[in-house]
């Protein structure tokens, strides 16, 4: 096992199948977004580039965590087990230090202190008219740490264990065991004491304890795959929409849910309903629109510049139909914006729009010279398309960037500003 995890940055989106924490046979490593780390921190010391790394790795964690639970998303059954047995193994010892063996054996024999309602309990016991006689003494003993299996086994999980995700809980080094965790032989014969264990314990904090080195243990010999806290690149899509929503999302966006029907033979029938992603007012009082429809899109175009990474036709129209139902509904004005990741420069802007969506022949009608009401109908079928540095994202979030939520609906409407004004000016956004 490594002494450290191997911390990657794809340059290409997709290029790994898992982000998150991934934990192989003989490795662990956590695998970034696209582009996540900059790479001015390359030429960073070794401790300082390290430190950083694992500090973004505890945002991506804990960011996976929360939209696993809400979205029920990732693995599940066995997949996991190996990695939440970690956690709770590091946990407890942070909580209550090393284990300790405190549970007293009563055994057959008379040297020792004799267990007299267990003997009474279990001896034959015989009356030879004057005195009772025993056939067999029951002993309590109590194991001898220094000695006792069960602490070593437990020595090489943790330490296993820090090895793989102590940077999440700044566990770096534990004791050392006598076992070791790379030896086909010694996690054999771990399993089969941990087993043994197992089927003569009573105590629930044992039984829980033996479960989950059990679990590790098995991970070792390859009977539990060695996933661990990730998703499939492709589900990190939820992520980005609840980072989305988090930062720039100033309404409940359950009351401006999309409701369409059915009317058939005079019976109704309701159809799913479309959700939007984000809804954000105006930051900008006084200005057209009220409100921006976002749509988070966690597509390849910020990286690659490759068209066929933008939303087609049918991400297009939904947004479209949005702004035309809301804005019905709502008596108010909305317009839509596409929101892709990307990874900024040191000279960019976290925000910034690059362009718009729209039907081929929407602006025909500008060369007509049509009336101001048409105008306002050609910005409903416009959507902006715009790229927020996914970095920058994450850390607004975390409140530890220079700039907060306000900061970023601010810029992202006066990014879009210009796309919607010329269509106001009956010009091409």
């Amino acid at each position: 096992m490594k002494s450290k995890v191997e911390f990657i940055a794809p340059a290409q989106k997709g290029e790994y199948e898992y982000i998150g924490f991934d934990l192989e046979a003989n490795a662990g490593r956590f695998i970034f977004p696209c582009r996540y780390i900059a790479s001015g921190q390359e030429n960073a010391a070794d401790a300082e580039r390290e430190k950083g790394q694992k500090e973004e790795a505890k945002k991506i964690i804990s960011l996976i965590k929360r939209v696993q639970k809400e979205f029920s998303l990732g693995g599940s059954g066995d997949e996991a087990f190996q990695f939440y047995s970690m956690i709770w193994l590091i946990r407890d010892y942070i909580d209550n230090g090393y284990y300790t063996e405190t549970e007293r054996v009563v055994r057959r024999g008379d040297q020792g202190r004799i267990d007299w309602k267990h003997t009474l309990r279990h001896s034959g016991i015989y009356f030879d008219g004057n005195n009772l006689l025993y056939r067999d003494f029951y002993v309590r003993k109590n194991k001898l740490d220094e000695a006792n299996l069960l602490a070593q086994i437990y020595k090489c999980c943790l330490a296993y264990s820090a090895e793989c995700i102590g940077f999440l809980y700044n566990v770096s080094r534990t004791e050392r065991s006598v076992f070791r965790i790379d030896s086909t032989a010694d996690v054999g014969f771990m399993c089969y004491h941990v087993q043994k264990e197992l089927g003569r314990t009573f105590n629930s904090y044992k039984q829980m304890l033996l479960r989950h080195l059990m679990t590790i243990l098995k991970g070792r010999q390859g009977k539990i795959r060695a996933a661990s806290l990730c998703m499939h690149d492709k589900e990190f899509e939820y992520v980005f929409e609840f980072l989305v929503n988090s930062v720039f999302g100033t309404e409940v966006v359950q009351d401006f849910y999309n409701e369409y029907g059915y009317e058939i033979g005079g019976t109704h029938f309701p159809a799913s309903k479309l959700r939007p992603d984000t809804i954000m007012r105006n930051p900008m009082m006084g200005g057209t629109p009220d409100f921006y429809v976002i749509d988070a899109k966690y597509y390849n175009y910020g990286y690659t510049k490759n068209p066929r990474d933008l939303p087609q036709a049918s991400a297009i129209a939904k947004q479209i139909g949005y702004n035309y139902y809301l804005s019905k509904s709502e008596h108010k004005t909305f317009y839509s914006i596409f929101l892709l990741p990307f990874a900024r420069g040191e000279d960019e802007k976290p925000v910034k729009c690059i362009g718009y969506a729209a039907n081929a022949s929407l602006f025909s009608s500008i060369a007509d010279k049509v009336d101001l009401k048409t105008l306002n109908d050609i910005c409903f079928n416009v959507v902006a398309v715009c790229l927020v540095d996914l970095k920058t994202l994450v850390d607004v979030y975390f409140n530890v960037a220079t700039i907060g939520k306000g900061d970023m609906r601010q810029a992202l409407a006066e990014a879009v500003s210009p796309c919607f004004q010329n269509c106001m000016k009956g010009q091409t956004p």
